[in-house]
């Protein structure tokens, strides 16, 4: 699965997915837990990555 911050139109699609997931009150649906559990992982592993790069990058442009 592609990263949700390397391109916008992945991480809206991935807001979609979420919210869908968290149901509705309007047509009484209930919450998808294990898929929110399944996209908050992956939110939070691919923010893991990126922080990792980022912060390669950063110690990089600082022994320069």
């Amino acid at each position: 699965m592609q990263n949700i911050f390397r391109n916008r139109d992945v991480l809206k699609q991935w807001a979609m997915d979420l919210s869908d997931a968290c149901g509705s009150q309007i047509v009484k649906r209930p919450p998808d837990v294990k898929k929110i559990d399944e996209l908050i992982e992956q939110f939070v592993l691919d923010y893991n990555v990126n922080m990792q790069y980022m912060n390669e990058v950063r110690n990089a442009a600082e022994e320069e």
